[in-house]
């Protein structure tokens, strides 16, 4: 074979392998083709889509998308309801005509699309616009008729139409406040009762004022989630009264501080109660919106600040403790925890034994607050460290009938159980001894075969 020939049919056969491999992989397969023939928007990518526009028997309703949410321009300007956008645009993307006709040998008005009840228009990013009517139902079956374009008319699934008939109040957002407990910095509470501002960091939760103390994790978590949790159950939207409604002056006021510090922080008012068919609701401000909402939103507000006060002695999880240091009179010990293993030292110390007193530290209870700072001297003292920068600061004291705790943090002396305090503080020193090395089992000694007898000759 000459070169030239050899050469060319070498381009020829790279030029092939380039065009599989930039071309053909990125074209949609045999089954892809076949899923996508019936589909009445070809290429629609519903997570392109920026805006959408909806007109049916309720009005029109136009939602723009920010970024990943998308929030209702018009006829008033609120947040979507994301799950409906979502629902609306997942329909329009694999909607597919099971029936297909000419415009031109059909009456349009017998399908109902000569005035179109239900329209939707929605634009992607590129610019491209999608275009969908629908007429009325089909009096049996599951089917309703639509139009595209002024060419054909289908007949498509008629349940889409679930997606597209709603009021205003299906297409806002029900939710009161998207937070997380693990997003929060603080929070402030204004009441009859008083100022209550908690703190947060790690997954320990304190109190900053009226007092310095330890709040109560599930308490402060739970409050959390049930503003993350609640729903509007109705939306008040000509000229509401803010004096009838108990918001000015405001019955509570609650504002939530992100560890984001690019997040605004929520602002909420609450106002007075009314009975409804499911329950309890309450009068509710963010910013110009009002509504009604859940009554249990604020069903943890207006109760005196020593409520959220922990009645665990010391917030931490022990598998995150990683630096302890005890001592109890001379007897003292100061362990670290590295990879995983608790060490005095250089030399590895008990886990279980630092485990049990971890454990029992934890699961201490305050039986009583505020109790007079002690002036004798000590029992003992436990400083920890753990993991996340959460530390405990408690030094203990005797009492009668109970022993008294002073820890970091917390205001005045509490009252705990002393025989618990008695187990945790016993022994320090002993932490900090070696562990023992397990003693190799020795192997029995082999039994020696019995000596053979010479046969007895007779």
């Amino acid at each position: 074979m000459r070169i030239g020939r050899l050469i060319a049919l070498t381009l020829v056969v790279v030029g092939l392998g380039a065009y599989i491999l930039l071309y053909e992989r990125h074209q949609p397969t045999t089954d892809e083709r076949k899923e996508q023939a019936d589909r009445l928007f070809v290429g629609f990518d519903q997570a392109k889509a920026k805006k959408v526009v909806v007109t049916n028997s309720h009005g029109t309703f136009e939602l723009v998308k920010n970024k990943d949410t998308w929030a209702l321009k018009a006829p008033l300007a609120d947040q979507a309801n994301q799950g409906a956008v979502s629902s609306l645009l997942f329909s329009i993307s694999g909607l597919k005509a099971e029936r297909t006709f000419k415009a031109t040998e059909v009456k349009l008005s017998d399908f109902g699309l000569d005035k179109p009840p239900l329209r939707v228009s929605v634009e992607d990013e590129a610019g491209k616009s999608y275009t969908l009517k629908l007429g009325g139902e089909l009096p049996l079956g599951n089917q309703r008729a639509a139009m595209i374009t002024g060419e054909s008319v289908y007949l498509v699934n008629k349940y889409i139409g679930n997606d597209l008939d709603k009021d205003l109040a299906a297409w806002r957002s029900d939710e009161l406040a998207q937070v997380y407990a693990g997003d929060v910095a603080s929070v402030t509470v204004a009441s009859p009762a008083g100022q209550l501002v908690l703190a947060h960091a790690g997954t320990v939760w304190t109190i900053s004022a009226p007092a310095a103390d330890l709040a109560d994790r599930d308490r402060a978590d739970g409050f959390i989630g049930d503003i993350s949790g609640a729903r509007i159950k109705e939306f008040v939207d000509s000229a509401p009264d803010l004096k009838a409604l108990g918001l000015e002056p405001r019955r509570f006021g609650v504002t939530i501080v992100k560890r984001d510090a690019k997040a605004a922080p929520i602002v909420l008012d609450f106002g007075n109660e009314r009975d409804a068919k499911d329950g309890k609701q309450v009068a509710c401000r963010r910013g110009e919106r009002v509504f009604w909402v859940d009554g249990k939103t604020v069903s943890r507000l207006g109760v005196p600040w020593q409520e959220w006060r922990s009645t665990q002695l010391v917030s931490f999880d022990s598998w995150t403790a990683d630096k302890l240091e005890i001592g109890a009179g001379t007897s003292k010990a100061s362990l670290d925890r590295k990879d995983g293993i608790w060490k005095a030292g250089a030399a590895e110390v008990d886990a279980d034994a630092v485990s049990r007193r971890l454990t029992g530290l934890a699961d201490l209870r305050v039986k009583a607050f505020d109790q007079p700072k002690p002036s004798g001297a000590p029992i003992g003292r436990i400083k920890l460290s753990c993991e996340g920068g959460v530390s405990v600061d408690a030094t203990f004291y005797a009492g009668t009938p109970d022993a008294l705790a002073v820890v970091a943090g917390r205001t005045g002396a509490l009252s705990v159980d002393a025989a618990k305090i008695k187990e945790i503080l016993a022994d320090p020193a002993s932490l900090a001894k070696p562990k023992p090395t397990p003693t190799p089992t020795a192997k029995p000694a082999a039994t020696a075969k019995p000596a053979a007898t010479a046969p007895v000759k007779k």
